[in-house]
């Protein structure tokens, strides 16, 4: 087969859950098939080759197409040019993050729907982000997928109930995470890792830290780190703020660096569609407390420590709990390794491919 794939959300260097989700994705399919032949496909009016993930694989073709991406996506939207025909034709076109793509009428496309966070917490995004999702128009890409890949069965739901798909088009691949190999248990801090804006529910975390230091005897610090979002300016209360490390944009190597010293990862999001930064955690092993909400409650329910995203008490007690029984952290540190294990890029790329065939015309 020929397999078209859109990477064009690869294309702003980030590392956010999308960009870690295509590019470990492509790399498990690549090394796991060396049949089928994939081409890539972006678009930038400029030069992106040192930005874009590098895939030296022998059936694995990039084509960088140079037109203005402002000019390029309201033609997608107009039906031209047709982007199969751009690639030579393909029998299969995969979209791992929906871009508005103009598709021949028997070009059979695959697309990955993260969430619809945009669609149930608009408030938590700009006036410009919703513009864009609306542009992008999600629903008409559920309708005109074959197939779509849900990351969570949370995801699917969604996409159920909002959009009206058939639960027999949607199939449910979860996402994964590299083993990583756990460092002697030192720890020195907690943990937030995320991206630095309202949905992610900072305020919740920085008010449980300072009802935390106002019981704990050690008062370890609190490292806040992540990539820049919107509404990102934080409010670190003055006497705590020599308490407080913020690292803003950090990389792959930095990350794993940080997990490896934490105490325990605070991940209070109000929504999510899969939530990597909790089975990193796990796979690091370090304990989780995690907001009880649906998606992270089905990742995660075997070793995450639950609580409201609204309650900073509940928070700030379970990180007390954690610090003062180490029997308790260790259990939970010993269950999110064990957990850790059930997610892998190969089984996700082999449940990839195989719906790659199913769809084949």
């Amino acid at each position: 087969m020929r397999i078209g794939i859109d990477i064009r959300a690869l294309m702003e260097g980030r590392t956010t859950g999308v960009q870690v989700y295509i590019t470990n994705l492509l790399r498990a399919i690549f090394e796991i098939d060396r049949d089928n032949k994939y081409i890539l496909f972006a678009n930038s009016s400029r030069d992106i080759r040192d930005v874009l993930p590098q895939f030296q694989y022998p059936n694995v073709e990039l084509k960088l197409f140079r037109y203005s991406n402002k000019i390029f996506n309201i033609a997608q939207k107009f039906g031209f040019p047709k982007i199969d025909r751009l690639l030579g034709g393909v029998d299969i076109f995969f979209s791992p993050h929906w871009r508005a793509v103009a598709l021949s009428k028997t070009a059979p496309l695959i697309v990955t729907f993260h969430d619809l966070s945009f669609e149930i917490v608009p408030s938590f995004f700009t006036l410009w982000r919703r513009v864009w999702h609306k542009f992008m128009d999600y629903e008409r890409a559920s309708k005109r997928a074959n197939k779509i890949i849900a990351v969570s069965e949370n995801t699917k739901q969604d996409l159920i109930n909002l959009y009206n798909v058939p639960a027999d088009k949607i199939r449910v691949i979860y996402s994964a995470v590299h083993p990583a190999q756990p460092a002697d248990y030192n720890p020195k801090y907690f943990l937030f890792f995320s991206t630095f804006e309202p949905r992610k529910n900072l305020q919740t975390v920085l008010t449980a830290y300072e009802e935390y230091c106002e019981t704990s005897k050690v008062k370890l610090p609190l490292v806040l780190a992540g990539s820049s979002g919107w509404k990102n300016s934080l409010k670190i209360p003055t006497h705590l703020q020599d308490n407080i490390k913020v690292l803003q944009n950090v990389s792959e190597e930095q990350k794993i660096r940080l997990y490896e010293q934490a105490e325990a990862l605070l991940f209070l999001s109000f929504y999510e569609g899969f939530g990597f930064p909790v089975l990193e955690a796990a796979s690091a092993g370090v304990p989780v407390i995690a907001s009880a909400i649906p998606s992270l409650l089905e990742i995660a329910s075997d070793f995450a420590i639950f609580v409201s995203p609204f309650r900073s008490s509940q928070v700030a007690a379970a990180m007390i709990s954690l610090e003062e029984d180490q029997g308790y952290r260790d259990m939970m540190r010993a269950r999110g390794l064990e957990a850790a294990k059930k997610y892998s890029w190969e089984k996700t790329a082999k449940a990839t491919l195989e719906l790659f065939k199913s769809v084949r015309v």
